[in-house]
Order: structure tokens, then C-alpha cells, then sequence
């Protein structure tokens, strides 16, 4: 009976190694992470800085890393994420240093392994749970995985030595909340503590982030002060409605004789009621408007001009009307000897508007001459008419001149010029 018992039990005994053999394989499960609460230490520095970076994991997804480097030391905070094994912090626009994620692969839940490069830090740097002497914690060898508080900073004051504002003078329309003065502190991990006043509150607000509410139209003065440094600025609030500026696209227009030419002016504000514009030339004999109120070209020159709004806000645009204008430079009724080879200048001019002069070019090579006598009268290449035929008595040779351009008429041609010449 003892025999049979003992048979039957090495017999479910075979049957149940058997069944193991047999099963499916269980799944492998993956491996979790935990570094919440935790701080790590950066343990492995390859700059062999004596103040070695740390990073706090906040139960709550917050961060906090503090690192330092050859400019200094600086604090970077944000949010965390942990995918598998792969840890991601993003971090804030308003902490220090100027990057946006940083990257940790997680070995265990004791170590990480940085992925990226931070100022004091290089990508493949080891952090671990176990703080090492010179690092920037307050215990050595104290294992802080079950700490839920932030790590302090540095006590140590870092003073403002500098204040920089976007503008001089701000102004803002009645009723504009979060007007961002946009103040900057110089350096800017200084400790302290940058305050704004408001000389006039019921013009203008600003709270401690500087932060501005326009509140009724006037003029006023904020000052700003960060440690011992102050700064004063301008604040002028507006009621909305009127024109307040003129801004023209260009402040200056050149455009060719038989030319049109809008002048392009953005209304400040946009919300202004009434856009109503005037223009107005300086000089109608150079140019005028059409009734679009663009640039009409009369002649070659330059003038100003006037935009202005209902309100008498105004701005100016310089304007050059740039071709060519038949002008002739020469004696009138010039005398020359017969044969004598004695010579006259003339000169032809054309209008250019180069770094905003009115220049003359020389357009002799350009020009038409025409002599009734070339056996006494000739010309050369260098603007001169030449006594090159003698004469038994006192007569008159005429002379005019003309030329074609593509920005006046097919062809201008000048007076007619008399020169003497004696025997």
C-alpha cells in the first residue's frame, strides 16, 4: 500500500514538471522609474568643477537644477515628464540659462545619465542619489530620495549693477491692462529685487512684475529701482478715437518724369475714427497730386511732401522727380576771330537724385549739335565750338542744339544760338 501511495506521488510530481514545461512563457515586464522627491548629484563631472550640479524632482512634476560654470552659478527650474526610461525636463522661459529641454536617460532609480550639455555639465555626466564631497548640497553622503523640499539656493547676494527699459518714454489708450514694461535687470541672476512707482496712478499703474494699466489720459513718470540702481521713464496715456502719429513706408521717394506715385503712411492708431489725409506739395512746379493722391511728376526736382490728418498730426516724405531737362550753359551773341581756332564752352544737363542732391550730369556725348557753317564753326567731344574757318567780314553762324529721351518728348531741341566771327 506504502508503495503505491509513493508511485502515485512521483507520478503527479512528473505530470506537474511536466505542465511547467509545457505552459507559455510569461511576459517580461517592463521596468518602472521612480525619481520623485528625489535629488540627484552630479557625480561624475568631466569639467572636475569643485561645485558639482544637482537636480531636485518634485512629487508635484516640478524641477529644480542647480548648476554652476565658468560665468557663474545659476538656477533652472520647470516640469519633468518620464517616458520609459527616458526623462525629459522642460523648462521654464523665466529661469536661468538659455535652454529649453534637458534630457536624462534613467539607469536605475538611483542613477541618471545626462543626455544633454548644460554650462557646467557635459551630455554623458553621471547623477546620482549619493552626493559627493564639493557638490553644491548641504549634507555629504546623505541620501535625500525621501525629501519633498525644494533645495535652497545660495544665500549669497548677487547685487543689480545695471537697469535697462525697452523705451525711454511708453505711452498706451485709456483702459490697456498688462502692458509689459519689458524692464531687464543687468546681471540678470541678480538677488535683488527689481520695484516700480507710479507718480500718478490715476494715469497709469504697475504692479511688482511690471505690469501696466493705462488708466485715464495724462502724463506721468514711473520709476524703477533694483537694488541701488534707479531708472526713470516716461508714461503717457491716450484716448482712443484720434490720430496720435503718422508713419510713413519710406521717407523718401524717387520716381521718374511721367511717373505715379502713391505714398504708403500706416495711421497710428489703428482704431482711430477719423483717417482723413491732406497732401501737399512744396514745390507745385516739380510736382502735385492726382485725385488718388499720388505723386504727380511736373519737372525735374525736389521737393517735400506734407501728409496731415484732420486732427493736424503730419509727417513729411522727401520726393525727387528724376530725368533728363534741356538746359544749355553758353554765351549769348559770343564772338570768335576767323581761323583762330579760339573756342566756346557749352554744357547740357541732365537731373539725377543721388544720395538726395540735385547733381548734374554732363550729357554732352548724348547731345544733338547743329552748326549752319561747319567750315567756320566746328565742335568737339569736350563741349566747345571751334573758329576753325577764316572769314573776309564780320558773319554769323548758327548754332542750336538738340537731343531724345525716353522721359521728356521723342526730341527737344533747344534755341537758336548766333555766334560773331570776324575776320
Amino acid at each position: 500500500m506504502k508503495k503505491l501511495s509513493l508511485l502515485f506521488i512521483v507520478l503527479c510530481m512528473m505530470l506537474s514538471l511536466s505542465a511547467c514545461k509545457s505552459s507559455p512563457k510569461e511576459e517580461e515586464v517592463k521596468e518602472t522609474f521612480d525619481v520623485a522627491g528625489k535629488t540627484y548629484y552630479n557625480t561624475v563631472d568631466e569639467y572636475g568643477h569643485d561645485t558639482h550640479a544637482k537636480v531636485w524632482f518634485g512629487k508635484d512634476g516640478s524641477f529644480v537644477l542647480n548648476d554652476s560654470y565658468s560665468g557663474g552659478y545659476y538656477d533652472i527650474d520647470g516640469t519633468w515628464a518620464l517616458n520609459e526610461n527616458v526623462l525629459t525636463l522642460t523648462v521654464d522661459k523665466s529661469g536661468q540659462g538659455s535652454f529649453s529641454k534637458i534630457i536624462f536617460e534613467v539607469e536605475d532609480n538611483d542613477t541618471l545619465k545626462l543626455k544633454t550639455t548644460l554650462e557646467g555639465s557635459r551630455s554623458d555626466d553621471t547623477f546620482s542619489i549619493n552626493e559627493v564631497k564639493g557638490s553644491s548640497g548641504t549634507s555629504s553622503g546623505s541620501d535625500t530620495s525621501s525629501s519633498e523640499t525644494k533645495p535652497e539656493t545660495s544665500a549669497e547676494r548677487i547685487p543689480c549693477t545695471g537697469l535697462t527699459s525697452l523705451y525711454k518714454n511708453y505711452w498706451a489708450y485709456e483702459g490697456v491692462k498688462n502692458y509689459d514694461l519689458e524692464v531687464k535687470a543687468e546681471p540678470a541672476n541678480t538677488t535683488d529685487k527689481i520695484t516700480y512707482n507710479s507718480d500718478d496712478e490715476n494715469v497709469v499703474k504697475v504692479n511688482e512684475n511690471g505690469i501696466a494699466t493705462a488708466v485715464n489720459a495724462g502724463t506721468t513718470k514711473i520709476h524703477i529701482k533694483c537694488g541701488d540702481i534707479e531708472r526713470t521713464v516716461g508714461f503717457e496715456t491716450r484716448k482712443k478715437g484720434a490720430v496720435t502719429k503718422l508713419v510713413p513706408e519710406s521717407d523718401k521717394i524717387v520716381l521718374p518724369l511721367g511717373g505715379r506715385e502713391p505714398i504708403k503712411v500706416k495711421i497710428e492708431p489703428e482704431s482711430a475714427t477719423d483717417k482723413t489725409l491732406t497732401y501737399k506739395s512744396s514745390d507745385p512746379s516739380v510736382f502735385t497730386f492726382d485725385d488718388e493722391n499720388r505723386i504727380l511728376p511736373h519737372h525735374p526736382g525736389v521737393g517735400k511732401a506734407t501728409i496731415t490728418a484732420s486732427n493736424g498730426i503730419s509727417t513729411t516724405v522727401d520726393v525727387c522727380v528724376e530725368g533728363s531737362f534741356f538746359v544749355v550753359e553758353m554765351p549769348d551773341n559770343p564772338t570768335v576771330k576767323g581761323g583762330s581756332g579760339e573756342y566756346i564752352y557749352f554744357e547740357c544737363y541732365k537731373l539725377k537724385c543721388e544720395n538726395w542732391n540735385v547733381t548734374n550730369e554732363d550729357l554732352r556725348l548724348a547731345v544733338d549739335i547743329h552748326v549752319s557753317d561747319l567750315s567756320i564753326i566746328d565742335y568737339d567731344n569736350k563741349g566747345r565750338l571751334i573758329a576753325v574757318g577764316s572769314v573776309s567780314s564780320n558773319t554769323d553762324v548758327q548754332v542750336w542744339f538738340s537731343f531724345e529721351d525716353e522721359d521728356l518728348y521723342p526730341e527737344v531741341t533747344s534755341k537758336t544760338y548766333t555766334v560773331h566771327v570776324t575776320p
